[in-house]
């Protein structure tokens, strides 16, 4: 699953490695939750890629009243062909979400135990992503955007079941122009590290590098 990640990198770096023009001014965010606004890269109508902020909870555009309260903000790559708040966004409305590492809690003895979990050098990367434009009857417009999902890898296995779809550089363009479910698997082993982190990133209300404090790792219940 993800429902917490951060995204912490230049915008010129991001824009470098995911091949968009616009350079606005953009953050660092440390404790991203459904329901806020995320940084996305989309095909434009000229097929070129290009740099916007989505809200982070798909909202199909054929819902008459969105529940606000129950964001879609994961979709299981296994079956997002299938469901039909996904299929339209997977055949042809998908999009790179970048980020520099993501949550997850893991059952301890007393607490649950954050981890973030980001590539080995740090280094930013795209979760593969959906999106969606919805038009209410009062002319108001929302667009948003889902993270896909997938089986975890071998390095982050112990933590949780499911882990976000994270792409290789290579197939960027690929899952933009083209998708397909071959582009949805775990990643190769020795491509992540689980960094156990402080209960302080718990709250959505925190934020900043305290988020990412190292916390050392209690016992864990099996």
């Amino acid at each position: 699953m993800c429902g917490r990640f951060a995204l912490t990198t230049p915008i010129a770096d991001l824009s470098e490695l995911m091949g968009f023009p616009e350079r606005p001014n953009l953050e660092d965010r440390y404790n991203i939750c459904p329901t806020q606004p995320v940084a996305v890269v989309v095909l434009g109508r000229n097929g070129r890629k290009h740099f916007t902020l989505h809200r982070w909870g798909l909202i199909p555009n054929w819902v008459k009243e969105p529940d606000i309260n129950k964001p879609i903000h994961n979709a299981r790559s296994e079956t997002v062909n299938e469901k039909p708040a996904f299929k339209g966004p997977f055949r042809g409305r998908r999009c790179l979400i970048p980020a520099n590492g993501f949550y997850e809690w893991q059952n301890g003895q007393e607490r649950k135990q954050p981890y973030y979990i980001s590539r080995p050098d740090n280094a930013p990367f795209a979760f593969a992503g959906i999106w969606d434009d919805w038009l209410g009857a009062d002319g108001s417009e929302v667009q948003s955007c889902a993270i896909l999902t997938t089986e975890a890898g071998h390095d982050i296995c112990h933590l949780h079941h499911r882990m976000p779809v994270i792409l290789q550089r290579a197939d960027y363009d690929n899952w933009l122009y083209k998708g397909g479910h071959s582009l949805l698997k775990p990643p190769p082993i020795n491509s992540l590290k689980a960094t156990a982190v402080s209960p302080y990133v718990n709250s959505v209300r925190n934020q900043g590098p305290a988020c990412l404090a190292p916390e050392p790792v209690q016992a864990v219940l099996f």
